[in-house]
């Protein structure tokens, strides 16, 4: 092999070293401006501004997902759920893999779910929202098993489906991922003491009505057994 072919092919499986592990090319300057002002905007609680503002970034490159996912967000946060939802989509639908993406689409599914709940007295349609839900958190964890916000927007979930035990493990991972996670041990305490309100009485005191009835057979077995030693 001379050392012309020799280069070639050096050159050539650089190439395709490259193009196999070098990412792909950031977002034009224009986009990433946008979509900065669009978090800006919504940190400041200006909606209108932030929507416009993804769009804008959207336009210039239409495969940005995070400024799908931005503006999904936005529209969810200003009360235009189906229009959100179809923002998740798009997002999704350029970059399934996107952690924060199935997080926001899950608080979206919430807010629909509530919807049906709250304003439709839907419960069967506002479940099947619940479980979507449930399912984007779910989602984004096997895609970061070490996100606490994955794991704790699915906590949050499972107490609002009344799934106490499983919302309070959740919470204890969150807790082990990030000890200083806001507020985790709050809403670790309101998850116990709904579960608490929600055990009927006879459950609670279940254990020691258990241990009382041993204690009574216990009694009358050796009762007997006293008499027909006494009879013998």
């Amino acid at each position: 092999m001379t050392l012309r072919s020799s280069l070639g092919l050096s050159v050539l499986a650089v190439l395709i070293l490259c193009t196999f592990c070098i990412p792909v090319l950031a977002y034009s300057p224009g986009a990433t401006q946008w979509y900065e002002q669009g978090n800006a905007a919504i940190a400041a609680g200006n909606n209108t501004a932030a929507i416009v503002a993804f769009e804008q970034a959207i336009a210039l490159e239409p495969t940005y997902f995070e400024a799908w996912d931005g503006k999904a967000d936005v529209l969810n946060r200003d009360g235009q759920f189906s229009d959100a939802l179809q923002a998740s989509d798009r997002a999704l639908g350029i970059n399934p893999d996107y952690v924060q993406g199935w997080i926001n689409r899950g608080q979206i599914l919430y807010n629909i779910g509530y919807y049906y709940e709250d304003q439709k007295t839907d419960l069967t349609k506002a479940n099947e929202y619940y479980n979507q839900q449930l399912l984007a958190f779910e989602k984004a964890i096997s895609l970061d098993p070490a996100s606490a916000d994955a794991w704790f927007n699915k906590g949050y979930a499972l107490a609002g489906m009344k799934r106490y035990d499983e919302a309070i493990a959740a919470f204890d991972k969150v807790k082990e991922i990030n000890p200083e996670y806001p507020k985790i041990d709050q809403n670790k305490k309101i998850a116990q003491q709904l579960r608490d309100q929600a055990t009927p009485d006879s459950m609670k005191f279940l254990p020691v009505i258990a241990m009382i009835a041993v204690v009574i057979i216990g009694i009358v077995l050796w009762s007997v057994f006293l008499r027909e030693k006494k009879e013998e």
